[in-house]
């Protein structure tokens, strides 16, 4: 016991020591987002509308989905409230039971308090489909639209960016930190050494993983205080739970960045298994933007990726204040991904 703290010890001074890996694993991260913050997503592009229809009419829904600014979800009035208090929706639209056919005409618009800009471009553009309605069919009366205001979180881009760049932090970390440390030391004869010596070598193993988990979650602690206290980020979840799923996502990729490390035998082998792997996920798992907007079969395919994984969880706990019991699913996705990573690290790693 006393070796693996030792070795322990030694891990952690050699990562201090080491000025690019401080760079890579804490500055450039932090980088990241101090320059994402400089760029504001909101008011762009569309505007997020719920649709409640209570009605069997669906003219209304088809003419709002035809107008391309507009992004119509249709769903249940609980949950699309949910939605705009969480500041996902600009505004919410209960379509009432019998809706002209029985001559009700009265709509509810809820609107999001903290997007003025956005939810009046929206009700304009809900006014005018129901005036080119009212004069396609004169036999039906004018609605009337009652708004109500709701006060939401008005959760901004970087809210969603920094748990994403953090998972992507730990993804690189693992992957890229273990491979390449590790190809180095096969290659320089150094681990071949190490057998020779009285220590068992799985306290080397086990020091260098233990070592990366500390880094892991001084790396969660930094981003997440960075972030509230700089970026004004919505941390309402516990740091407990971000560590719990880090340190999940890190025993991933750890495990298949020992595994990277014992299929190749050089830098230059090493960076493109490397990459092959990290860059799909960086771009089609949600960390820069929604997967929302992915086709079909990607978005399906994408989902199951376990930096998704990584980053929907540490995500969800960090914005929604979610247990981990709520977020189950990413947690068995998770543990799905440990159990196939360090399969494949035991199989494939190799001293020499």
């Amino acid at each position: 016991m006393n070796l693996k703290v030792t070795l322990i010890v030694a891990g952690l001074k050699m990562f201090v020591r080491q000025t690019q890996a401080i760079i890579w694993t804490i500055l450039l991260p932090l980088f990241m987002v101090f320059l994402f913050s400089f760029v504001s997503f909101e008011g762009l592009g569309t505007v997020s509308l719920g649709v409640v229809n209570r009605s069997q009419d669906t003219v209304l829904v088809s003419e709002l989905r035809a107008i391309k600014t507009l992004k119509v979800s249709l769903g249940e009035e609980e949950q699309q409230l949910a939605e705009l208090k969480k500041g996902d929706r600009v505004l919410v639209l209960v379509i009432p039971q019998g809706f002209r056919a029985s001559g009700k005409d009265s709509l509810t618009l809820y609107v999001n308090a903290e997007r003025p800009q956005e939810t009046q471009a929206g009700r304009v553009m809900i006014q005018r489909v129901l005036d080119e309605l009212v004069f396609q069919q004169n036999n039906i009366p004018r609605p009337t639209i009652r708004a109500e205001i709701v006060n939401s979180r008005n959760l901004s881009y970087i809210d969603f960016l920094l748990p994403g760049i953090l998972a992507m932090s730990i993804m690189q970390s693992g992957i890229f930190g273990v491979s390449f440390t590790f190809v180095i030391l096969k290659k320089r004869g150094i681990l071949r050494r190490l057998l020779a010596t009285p220590m068992d070598p799985s306290d080397f193993i086990v020091s260098q993983v233990v070592t990366r988990l500390f880094v892991l979650m001084f790396q969660v602690a930094i981003m997440v205080g960075t972030g509230m206290l700089f970026f004004k980020l919505h941390f309402i979840g516990s740091l407990v739970d971000m560590f719990v799923v880090g340190i999940l996502g890190g025993i991933i990729f750890l495990s298949m960045g020992f595994a990277l490390s014992g299929m190749s035998k050089s830098e230059e082998q090493v960076a493109p298994l490397a990459n092959i792997i990290s860059l799909p996920m960086m771009f089609l798992s949600g960390i820069f933007f929604s997967r929302s907007n992915l086709p079909g079969i990607a978005h399906t395919v994408t989902g199951f990726f376990p930096l998704t994984y990584l980053a929907d969880g540490l995500r969800t706990i960090a914005i929604d204040g979610a247990s981990l019991t709520m977020i189950w699913p990413q947690l068995l996705g998770l543990s799905v991904w440990a159990v196939i990573s360090v399969f494949l690290a035991i199989k494939a790693f190799r001293w020499e």
